[in-house]
């Protein structure tokens, strides 16, 4: 009787049978995040804990606009000695932050934190946290006064101001209407306010930051000018508040052009009384009038309104200067310049040569208190 072969065990695996598992590593251990900024919910994808705080800053820019330096991470802390906590810094890696334990730290629940900061838009230009802005002088005590041996040295610049000229690019968004007068307007405190502390509130609209009267101002002046806006900020800031504001798309004006810092040109000027002398930059009409000369604008058609007489330092007989506007400021509120300003230039507009009225007393010519032009400047 034959007895059935009892089981034998497998043979073991050969070079050729047996399977060799894939060389990959074993995956990093990772964390979800979620941010919280401004009412938005911003889900971050996993990443390794060993991933620097410094790199989640550069993904919250990217989701959010707001640069590295003005973030602060509410609910993220680093675990210190002993249990305690210490300051989050760049170079702590997600490894590092304290976990508050429970269903917060399992892979299906982000660890959830708090992003405050304000996108470099909304904060626009504050003096103060700005190296690379021109420097600001004491604009009631600097020497402006043509025939000046410092006005002369300006004048004398002429071979650097050409060269300036020809280096300093202008793009039109609407072509001039041959035969009009010139009207530069500066932005910040003559047009709007855009003070640090304004701008980067949450609740702060973009009307908030006009002067009062300023839309009607801009449609009156258009109706006799051709508007140019000339700022002392850079033009990435400029098109992102002007188109918040409405100014490039309002119906009732256009701009021919804007001009930023990059088309200010340095000089030197003093203190009255021979004091000490300030390199500052100013805003040179000549490099309007040179580069179209086309549109035949000079100082017989050319008015610059601004709230800094240091701007007029080349073009003495165009300034116009006007009042400061600033919104905090009890006069801010009933502030009516502008209304006074578009009555005097449309009455500016009808004068054959501009340089023959004075444009100190522009106020009490728009008031009627003064005639326009009282004869032949001496």
């Amino acid at each position: 009787m034959s007895h059935p072969a009892s089981a034998s065990p497998p043979a073991p695996p050969t070079a050729s049978t047996a399977a060799v598992p894939p060389d990959v590593p074993a995956a990093p251990a990772t964390i979800s995040l979620l941010a919280k900024w401004g009412g938005r919910r911003i889900p971050l994808p996993s990443l390794p804990l060993s991933t620097p705080v410094g790199s989640l800053k550069d993904l919250l820019t990217d989701a959010t606009g707001v640069l590295p330096k003005r973030q602060k991470l509410v609910g993220l802390t680093v675990a210190g000695v002993g249990g305690g906590r210490r300051g989050l810094d760049d170079a702590a890696t997600l490894g590092d932050l304290r976990r508050r334990g429970g269903a917060g730290d399992t892979p299906q629940k982000p660890l959830q934190f708090l992003l405050v900061g304000t996108v470099e838009a909304a904060i626009f230009v504050d003096p103060s946290d700005r190296s690379d802005l021109p420097e600001v002088l004491d604009d009631f005590d600097v020497d402006y006064a043509a025939g000046s041996d410092l006005w002369e040295r300006h004048a004398a610049d002429a071979a650097n101001l050409t060269a300036f000229t020809a280096s300093t690019a202008v793009h039109f968004m609407h072509e001039p209407r041959v035969g009009l007068p010139l009207l530069v307007l500066d932005l910040d405190h003559t047009l709007l306010d855009f003070s640090r502390e304004l701008a980067s509130r949450d609740d702060a609209s973009a009307e908030a930051l006009k002067r009062p009267g300023m839309d009607g101002f801009l449609a009156r002046a258009y109706l006799k000018y051709d508007l140019v806006v000339w700022s002392q900020t850079s033009w990435r800031w400029l098109e992102v508040k002007l188109t918040e504001l409405g100014m490039l798309t309002n119906p009732h004006y256009r701009f021919c052009f804007v001009l930023d810092k990059t088309s200010m040109f340095s000089v030197v000027s003093s203190k009255r009384g021979g004091g000490k002398t300030f390199k500052h930059q100013v805003k040179p009409l000549e490099i309007i009038w040179r580069k179209f000369p086309q549109y035949h604008w000079s100082a017989a058609n050319t008015v610059h309104v601004d709230d800094l007489s240091r701007n007029f330092a080349l073009n003495l007989e165009c300034g116009l200067k006007i009042k400061a506007y600033y919104r905090k400021k009890d006069r801010g509120r009933r502030d009516c310049e502008l209304g006074a300003l578009a009555t005097y230039l449309e009455r500016l507009a009808a004068a054959d040569d501009f340089t023959q009225a004075d444009f100190r007393y522009w106020a009490d010519v728009a008031a009627g208190k003064m005639a326009l032009i009282k004869g032949p400047k001496k």
